[in-house]
């Protein structure tokens, strides 16, 4: 079945490092941004906090919308339309709620992400731009 969907991700900043979300699929391992689905009849930015609660019980304001990335690979067949948001977390703290696929976070510092295996893949983007969301976000 062929499936279209709108994603919303989180570039979150705790401690000057980037807060990211290991996924497990299939033995194999990879970096994602916190975030996920938008239901239907839910705005992206109420998707994005709503996410991040679930995840990591991490409550957030929303900065701004950022960029879109949309993935389409021939391989699998869901179409997915990824809305970045830049936000601020309101607390440090974070519980992992794991799930079947979702099974750990770390804070990345900037030099840690040049090889990083990140989905999706917006390592340029994201090294190009790290020092300029960072200082937005804590400000």
């Amino acid at each position: 079945m062929k499936i279209f969907q709108i994603r919303v991700s989180g570039i979150v900043f705790i401690d000057k490092r980037l807060l990211l979300v290991e996924h497990t699929k299939n033995e194999k391992s990879y970096w994602a941004f916190p975030g996920g689905r938008v239901e239907y009849g839910e705005k992206a930015t109420d998707a994005i906090k709503r996410e991040l609660m679930e995840e990591l019980e991490l409550k957030v304001e929303v900065k701004r919308f950022l960029f879109y990335n949309e993935s389409l690979p021939p391989e699998y067949p869901r179409h997915s339309l990824n809305l970045f948001f830049l936000l601020k977390p309101l607390t440090d703290k974070i519980v992992l709620h794991p799930d079947n696929v979702l099974t750990g976070y770390r804070l990345f510092n900037k030099n840690e992400l040049n090889n990083l295996s990140l989905f999706p893949r917006i390592n340029e983007k994201l090294l190009k731009n790290f020092d300029k969301w960072l200082k937005e976000a804590i400000s």
